[in-house]
């Protein structure tokens, strides 16, 4: 799989890294092919609530899309467990009495 760099903190080195450590050479389980393209951006997934966005409703996984380049078979890879991106410091807000 080949590096590439983008310019926006996402570190498609390390997911390259990450991939030939737990993929390895593996072809594509559904044509064979062993051509694979690594998305250089970073996607959300979250739960489906009838086509409606609600924010706070549950986890965001940030996700790599990885295709095929014979049959577009893709796979998501965690960006966080891939280290594409680093897990942000986020404090959940406190809430304060009013008087």
């Amino acid at each position: 799989m080949e590096d590439k760099k983008k310019d926006n903190d996402v570190n498609i080195e390390n997911v390259i890294k990450h991939l030939n450590l737990k993929w390895g050479n593996r072809p594509c389980p559904m044509c064979g092919s062993n051509s694979w393209n690594v998305s250089d951006n970073i996607y959300e997934l979250r739960e489906f609530h009838g086509g409606n966005l609600v924010l706070g409703s549950g986890p965001i996984y940030p996700i790599i899309p990885v295709s095929c380049n014979n049959c577009g078979n893709s796979v998501m890879v965690n960006a966080l467990m891939a280290g594409a991106i680093e897990k942000p410091n986020v404090e959940p807000k406190k809430e304060t009495e009013n008087e």
